[in-house]
């Protein structure tokens, strides 16, 4: 090991265990005919020390190590399948919605989204956004092999998939819709995420 390398390794060892002390306890009080055996738990944490409290939002949101934040969930008809919007964004004259299938349950789901099925709905303005196609007919979308108008995969217990479609994008104004994706509940009053 070289003096560098050595002198690295001395710096990350003192920090770690700069990082690691804790905070002198204060010493314990006893009643009268009562020992202290041990030093008692201090009554508030140095503000250095003190964890930092996660917002409620956040908490309800998260999401495994394999994905983002959920902006929406809901139940399947698929048994322990739960979906959940992981990215609704626009840009420019385009929507991206990103659905996340997990598998929560004991036996493999056959999950299948059917293309012409999903769309974006704007109650207020009465208009209904589908999935664009491309040239040739296909739907602009995870799609499964040899097909143009679906996607469907089997998901193992534990196992989560992400799928996406691309849609017209409401007009700016517009700042919240309707999700539907068939097999699952809409997803209402979804925000949309302008980049």
């Amino acid at each position: 090991m070289t003096w560098k390398a050595a002198g690295i390794v001395a710096c990350v060892a003192a920090a770690a265990a700069a990082c690691n002390r804790e905070a002198p306890r204060p010493a314990a009080t006893a009643a009268p005919g009562i020992t202290a055996s041990a030093a008692a738990p201090p009554a508030t944490l140095p503000p250095a020390a003190a964890p930092a409290a996660a917002p409620v939002a956040a908490l309800a949101g998260a999401a495994p190590a394999g994905g983002g934040t959920a902006l929406a969930r809901e139940d399947t008809k698929w048994s322990g399948v739960v979906a959940e919007v992981t990215e609704f964004r626009r840009k420019g004259n385009t929507l991206t919605a990103k659905v996340r299938f997990r598998n929560q349950g004991t036996a493999p789901a056959d999950v299948e989204v059917l293309l012409p099925e999903v769309y974006v709905m704007d109650a207020a303005a009465g208009k209904k956004y589908s999935v664009l196609k491309d040239e040739n007919g296909a739907f602009i979308a995870a799609l499964h092999p040899g097909w143009k108008d679906r996607w469907y995969d089997r998901i193992s217990p534990g196992q989560e998939m992400v799928i996406w479609v691309k849609l017209p994008a409401p007009p700016p104004e517009v700042k919240a819709v309707t999700f539907q994706v068939p097999g699952v509940p809409p997803f209402d009053d979804l925000a949309i995420q302008d980049s």
